[in-house]
């Protein structure tokens, strides 16, 4: 477990880091908890109590976004709450008793929370999610954001892999996404309405989001 230090960075959103290696390197890794007026949703838990969190209200929904970011689920499972995972994420997990798979933009977790299960990267299947009324988008690994900052093994790794500096999509996304389909997916995800950008692995976007996201996507989408 972690020493939760949590930060308000809008009405609604709080988010906690945690240390997290991969693969040798430390990218860290982070838990977005979002109020969405009918219950909080915790995007992508850490190694946590959830009872750390009760000052911030009820836990109703617990989100895995990709097919990587599951590790602390078991936290969860005897937590009065919903799980959600993504596509393939129940095969991978059969210990855990998934409430539901998010597999369409249908409404899941109330009327604030827009989400768009990518289908152009099937090495990880992540869930995007906004936050309307903050104007936050949520990611995991779909993007990086890391600074001079970082651990410098970490800054180097991510340098040959294009990942770095700022924010990044990295050579695996690249060569890995169906261009086609990211092309239209990406492209409707930047029509929403957001400023902030928070991922798991590296530093937040307070505001300017929306460019940033642009930007990391310039190989993808028709210069605008």
């Amino acid at each position: 477990m972690v020493d939760l230090q949590i930060r308000e960075l809008a009405p609604g959103v709080h988010v906690a880091d945690a240390p997290q290696r991969f693969l040798g390197l430390e990218l860290g890794t982070r838990m977005t908890v979002l109020d969405t007026g009918d219950g909080l949703l915790v995007h992508s838990p850490i190694a946590v109590e959830p009872a750390s969190l009760r000052d911030l209200g009820q836990v109703r929904w617990v989100l895995a976004p990709n097919l990587y970011h599951h590790l602390y689920l078991g936290h969860w499972i005897d937590v009065d709450c919903q799980i959600w995972g993504v596509r393939g994420l129940p095969e991978k997990r059969p210990d855990i008793r998934f409430t539901g798979v998010v597999d369409s933009r249908e409404p899941r977790f109330g009327p604030d929370i827009d989400l768009y299960p990518l289908r152009c990267f099937e090495m990880t299947n992540e869930v995007v999610v906004l936050h309307r009324p903050s104007r936050t988008l949520v990611v995991t690994d779909l993007v990086m954001n890391f600074s001079s900052r970082a651990p410098w093994r970490t800054r180097a790794a991510l340098w040959t892999l294009g990942g770095y500096p700022g924010c990044r999509t990295t050579i695996l996304e690249r060569r890995g996404m169906n261009r086609g389909v990211a092309c239209k997916e990406i492209g409707e995800i930047v029509q929403w309405d957001f400023d902030r950008l928070t991922m798991a692995h590296g530093e937040v976007v307070e505001t300017g989001g929306k460019d940033r996201f642009l930007q990391a996507f310039q190989w993808l989408l028709p210069a605008r």
